[in-house]
């Protein structure tokens, strides 16, 4: 009988390619050796919905679960939460029947072997603010309360500045029966967190295995005329970042001023190097969004010098994860703020800055040896951010050919860290 694996936190709608990167990078992982997958996760309807899975198109099963009014009270959280507990503290065969019959996600709970979490990567954390911290721990509570206990996928854990969202990390991970970081100092707070009762596992992001496509037409703002130049250099702009954060107040604490930043840094770029230079977002989103990179790569744009301007192109398609993954496969050299775009980068063997905002990019680079490749705009000023990207770029020959063995090191590691997975589940 094939295995089932249901896997929570990887939503399928979102303009944000990183979060899909995650999703499908994750069911592809899952589906080896026979198994079947299904996602359960926040969504308006319970349709399949396609993923690229083994070089083909398939539909994945969706169980939805939502905050919404609009949404139906067997789909609705509240109610999938009072039919949780009703579960676990009535324990009557006929009780538990009907609601797995009456509630899809207690009756996909009841049918699957293993629920895995991974919360869209970086959500185990406060740092988006309580309120998605708890959602997120509602929808995990459910699973506990019908399986007893779940798995946490490869992401990061932690921060948490609000106690009871440290106190409630604590809960679920005591209770997961394996726990994985994708970074040393994730795993070190869950194993603060867990004590000693079992070690907590480190690996890749699971993003290091995704397939890049190269679409057939790369549309591009001005459009191109020929075939790509040789060395273009990339630049991912975070619209998050560049609007202050979800607030619009510089929500992340930076001391960088990322949106006066940008415009100096792609003029020293383009100062020090002959080519062209690609505005490549990676979340797509309305021009007035917070997250809206296309946006923010036009005003970026917009505030270079005339002389500059012509040399810098927008990628203007609205590209699927494995593509953007091979949009970004053809750069030189990129500097990212988003995580999964310099992922994106760095699986490639393409030698990558990362311009962050949280401790995330720092731990991600490291598993492949690349923490000094991150500049913190927590503690960089601009004139500190310039100067260390101008240098790497400068480095960038050094480390290209080590980065690309780094880079396939991290994906025979994240194909051992699930065939472990499973096979210790199996055994359970």
């Amino acid at each position: 009988m094939k295995m089932q694996v249901a896997i929570m936190g990887t939503p399928v709608s979102s303009g944000n390619r990183g979060v899909l990167a995650l999703g499908t990078s994750l069911i592809n992982l899952c589906v080896a050796d026979r198994r079947e997958v299904l996602l359960m996760l926040g969504h308006w309807d319970n349709q399949p919905v396609p993923f690229p899975i083994g070089g083909q198109v398939r539909p994945v099963r969706v169980v939805n679960c939502r905050l919404s009014p609009s949404a139906h009270l067997s789909d609705h959280l509240a109610w999938i939460l009072v039919a949780a507990l009703l579960y676990r503290s009535l324990p009557l065969r006929k009780l538990r029947r009907a609601l797995s019959r009456w509630t899809p996600w207690i009756g996909a709970l009841e049918a699957v072997d293993i629920v895995g979490d991974v919360r869209g990567g970086d959500s185990f954390s406060d740092i988006y603010g309580i309120g998605r911290f708890f959602e997120g721990f509602l929808m995990a509570w459910t699973v506990l309360l019908v399986k007893g206990s779940m798995v946490q996928f490869p992401q990061t854990y932690g921060p948490y500045r609000n106690p009871v969202a440290r106190v409630l990390a604590r809960y679920l991970l005591r209770r997961s029966s394996v726990v994985i970081a994708r970074d040393e100092k994730s795993r070190q707070v869950a194993q603060e967190l867990i004590g000693s009762r079992r070690q907590v596992w480190l690996s890749p992001d699971v993003a290091f295995s995704l397939e890049a496509i190269r679409p057939e037409h790369i549309a591009v703002d001005p459009p191109m005329g020929g075939p790509i130049p040789p060395g273009v250099i990339g630049v991912n702009v975070s619209g998050l970042m560049y609007n202050g954060g979800h607030t619009r107040d510089n929500m992340f604490g930076l001391k960088l001023d990322y949106s006066s930043m940008l415009p100096t840094l792609l003029t020293a770029l383009l100062t020090v190097h002959p080519g062209e230079l690609w505005l490549v977002p990676h979340t797509y989103g309305p021009p007035e969004s917070v997250e809206s990179d296309p946006e923010a790569s036009r005003k970026v744009r917009a505030a270079l010098p005339e002389a500059f301007q012509s040399r810098v192109r927008i990628v203007t398609g609205e590209y699927d994860c494995n593509e953007i993954k091979g949009v970004i496969g053809q750069c030189d050299f990129f500097v990212g703020s988003r995580m999964h775009a310099c992922i994106a980068a760095l699986s490639q063997g393409i030698p990558c800055v990362g311009i962050a905002y949280s401790r995330k990019f720092e731990g991600v680079f490291r598993t492949i040896g690349l923490g000094d490749w991150v500049v913190d705009g927590r503690v960089s000023t601009n004139e500190q951010t310039v100067g260390r990207v101008l240098e790497l770029y400068r480095k960038r020959g050094e480390v290209r050919q080590e980065l690309g063995m780094r880079a396939e090191d991290a994906r025979r590691r994240l194909q051992d860290v699930f065939a472990r997975l499973f096979s210790e589940t199996r055994r359970v």
